[in-house]
């Protein structure tokens, strides 16, 4: 897809999510629908003349697909797209072909059959009310199904960029690195800062590929990967929360600063640092968000240093935040003489220290946003088959039901291109006898994830 295209396709998701909004309060008549409903026809225009092959879909979270290929939209318009999704699949669609360049009228004709739907009504019988107000312009497609090397949601399911989310990670690798070797709690290198910026965006429009890099645990030194795993985990519970992007790069940053400081590191340069931040006027308040955050994970729930955090003083949420983050990588990676535990062991060991480390609800919202079987997790069958978890779903009922491609057979053959099967469709009968470490039974869920 050119430039000019995608450029093209944002557009057309603000206009989409704002003609959605506009005739749900006014008739599909009124003067200013007409207008949204005009610069709609355009985009749909424009993207017909493109190429020979112009298809629009649109997923239950709000992700636009141009020709097969998912746009990267802020949160804030793909939650303006839901409820174009939502009039979609009440016809029994997912999205469209378009058969020549529509005019507004063939838009509005779509929109007006939308909102009038009987029933229980097919993808064909939609597809037939469209034909019986003149020959269509808009060909329905069924709702996309979860394929290898996609995310998002079963039958809503888009194609994630496996090589740019890479290369965000691998950025954010060696800008840590580099952190360790030049960097102080007060100097953050440059590079850390456009790394955190890469990953905030990847947390921002694809969460759930987001956590999955933190399933690459191999090839790298833990004190490199860690800052890196920590920063990715905060960021999640960040967005969970309702972080906007600029708030979700501070957070990195400070995840990355709790997570490098070392256990022996010396109270006295903890605490001229301290000293420094308060008395500096020139401090940003990210900075100062920051330090703080650093400082109170430093001395620990109960305050007791260094640095000797007041006890009365309420602890930033960045800091609460932090201590989840950096302890649930800790706790699931393997090191100097620890073995890495499974994430639901981990989220159960934390949850026993609650109350004396641990923001009770902060810790029940990072165990939905990390789900019971996190992606990257192997699941062994009764069957004896084994599956990788390649989408969680963020509902508290589906939380045991993943989405996992199969990687081996009930015989312990590995599959080089196994089915992808819901465990959340009544019409699965798999049952999970439950997680283990993949590279313990010679999986590699990376390749599974990222292909």
């Amino acid at each position: 897809m050119s430039v000019e295209v995608e450029f093209d396709a944002r557009l057309l998701a603000r206009h989409l999510g704002a003609l959605t909004r506009a005739v749900r309060v006014h008739d599909v008549g009124n003067q200013a629908v007409g207008r949204l409903v005009a610069w709609v026809a355009r985009d749909f225009g424009r993207l017909f003349e493109a190429g020979p092959e112009a298809r629009v879909e649109v997923d239950a979270a709000g992700v636009l697909v141009v020709n097969g290929n998912p746009q990267r939209l802020r949160r804030e318009v793909r939650t303006q797209l839901m409820p174009f999704s939502s009039l979609l699949r009440e016809g029994g669609a997912g999205g469209f072909r378009l058969t020549r360049a529509p005019q507004p009228a063939d838009v509005r004709s779509l929109l007006q059959t939308l909102l009038n739907l009987p029933r229980g009504v097919t993808r064909e019988g939609t597809q037939a009310l469209l034909s019986a107000q003149g020959p269509p312009c808009f060909e329905l497609l069924a709702a996309r199904v979860l394929v290898s090397g996609m995310s998002g949601g079963p039958g809503a399911a888009v194609r994630v960029a496996a090589a740019e989310t890479l290369q965000a990670y691998i950025r954010a690798l060696l800008a840590v690195e580099a952190a360790r070797a030049e960097g102080t709690l007060l100097r953050i290198p440059a590079g850390v800062f456009r790394a955190t910026q890469g990953l905030a965006d990847l947390a921002d429009s694809d969460l759930r590929m987001h956590l999955a890099l933190a399933s690459l645990k191999e090839d790298v030194d833990y004190d490199i990967r860690h800052p890196v795993h920590s920063m990715i985990f905060a960021m999640a519970l960040g967005v969970r929360v309702g972080f906007p992007r600029p708030l979700l790069v501070e957070l990195g940053i400070a995840a990355i600063c709790c997570a490098s400081l070392s256990d022996e590191a010396g109270a006295d340069e903890i605490m001229a640092v301290t000293s420094g931040m308060l008395n500096s006027s020139r401090l940003s308040l990210s900075r100062a968000r920051r330090m703080l955050a650093v400082f109170e994970f430093r001395a620990g729930a109960e305050r007791t240093g260094p640095p000797y955090v007041p006890l009365e003083s309420t602890p930033h949420l960045f800091g609460r935040i932090c201590a989840i983050a950096t302890t649930f990588d800790r706790l699931t990676t393997v090191g100097p003489g620890r073995r890495g535990l499974l994430a639901d062991e981990a989220l159960r060991e934390m949850g026993d220290e609650e109350a004396v480390r641990f923001d009770a609800e902060l810790l029940r919202l990072f165990a939905s946003v990390i789900g019971r079987y996190p992606l990257g997790s192997a699941l062994v069958f009764e069957s004896g088959e084994v599956g990788v978890v390649v989408h969680s779903s963020s509902e508290p009922a589906l939380a045991g039901k993943p989405v996992v491609r199969l990687v081996r057979d009930a015989r312990g053959t590995l599959l080089q291109h196994g089915e992808i099967v819901d465990l959340a469709d009544p019409a699965s009968d798999r049952r999970i006898v439950g997680a283990v470490d993949p590279v313990s039974i010679g999986i590699d869920s990376r390749r599974t994830l990222f292909g």
